[in-house]
C-alpha cells in the first residue's frame, strides 16, 4: 500500500471553550487535486493552516511522507515549509518593491531544485510581466505571480486558501485552469479551500466540511474539466 503524501490523524482545534475542527482524519495522496468546500466558519482554513504546519493542532497529528510535523525540531519544521510546500491566499501579499521577476525568485531562494523560471512564467502567461512592479498589475495578473512564487519551488503540496475569493469569475476560471495545469506539469498535490461547488466539480476529491467535520469525502467519478465551468456565486 503506497504511504499517503499528507495524512492528518483525529486532529482537533479548540479556541477557549469552542472547537473549530474536531477528530479529523484526512490522507492525501501524491498529484491529487483535492477541493475542500464549506461555508465560511466550517473548519477550511484551520484545517489548511493546520496541515500546512502554519497552525498546531490542539489535539491529534499530521504526518508528512509518515513523519509527524509536531516532532519535528523548529529547523525541521522550517526546512519542510521552505522545501515541500507552497502557500496561496486569496490575499496576494507580494512584495511592493520587488519587480515581478523578483517576487517569484524569492519563491526559490531556498529550493533543493528550482523550476525553470521561462518554463514556468510561460504556463503562467505571465511572462510580459517580469519587470513591472505589483501596483501596475491587475488582480488576477497578482494571483498568477503569487502562484508562480509558490510554484517555482517545486513543492510537494500547494495549499491554496480561497485563492480565488479576491477575483472576478473570469479570472477566477483562468486561475483553476492554471492549478490544473501546475499539477500536471509538476506533479503537484494541490488543496484548495473555496465556498463555491462549481471549483470542486474539476477536482479529483472532493471534502464538504461542517462545523469543523469532515461530512463527505468522495473522489469525483465525473470530473469536469475545468476550462468548462460556468460559475457560480
Amino acid at each position: 500500500m503506497t504511504e499517503a503524501l499528507l495524512e492528518a490523524k483525529s486532529i482537533s482545534k479548540k479556541y477557549e471553550d469552542r472547537y473549530v475542527l474536531q477528530n479529523t482524519d484526512l490522507k492525501i495522496d501524491h498529484q491529487q487535486f483535492v477541493a475542500i468546500l464549506g461555508h465560511s466558519g466550517s473548519g477550511k482554513s484551520t484545517m489548511l493552516n493546520i496541515l500546512s504546519s502554519l497552525l498546531k493542532p490542539s489535539s491529534g497529528q499530521v504526518l508528512y511522507k509518515g513523519k509527524e510535523i509536531g516532532q519535528l525540531s523548529k529547523s525541521a519544521v522550517a526546512k519542510f515549509r521552505r522545501e515541500d510546500i507552497g502557500l496561496v491566499f486569496q490575499h496576494y501579499m507580494l512584495i511592493p518593491n520587488l519587480t515581478v521577476e523578483e517576487n517569484i525568485q524569492m519563491g526559490s531562494k531556498y529550493a533543493l531544485e528550482a523550476a525553470d523560471l521561462e518554463e514556468l512564467v510561460s504556463l503562467l502567461g505571465i511572462e510580459k510581466l517580469l519587470n513591472k512592479y505589483p501596483h501596475q498589475l491587475s488582480g488576477g495578473e497578482q494571483q498568477r505571480v503569487c502562484i508562480a512564487r509558490a510554484v517555482i519551488k517545486k513543492p510537494a503540496v500547494l495549499f491554496c486558501d480561497e485563492a480565488t475569493g479576491a477575483l472576478d469569475s473570469e479570472n477566477s476560471k483562468n486561475i483553476i485552469v492554471l492549478l490544473h495545469a501546475i499539477k500536471q506539469t509538476y506533479g503537484t498535490s494541490i488543496l484548495f479551500t473555496t465556498h463555491n461547488r462549481e471549483i470542486a466539480r474539476t477536482a479529483d476529491r472532493i471534502l464538504l466540511l461542517e462545523d469543523g467535520r469532515i461530512v463527505r469525502d468522495d473522489m469525483n467519478r465525473e470530473k469536469l474539466s475545468p476550462d468548462q465551468m460556468s460559475w457560480e456565486i
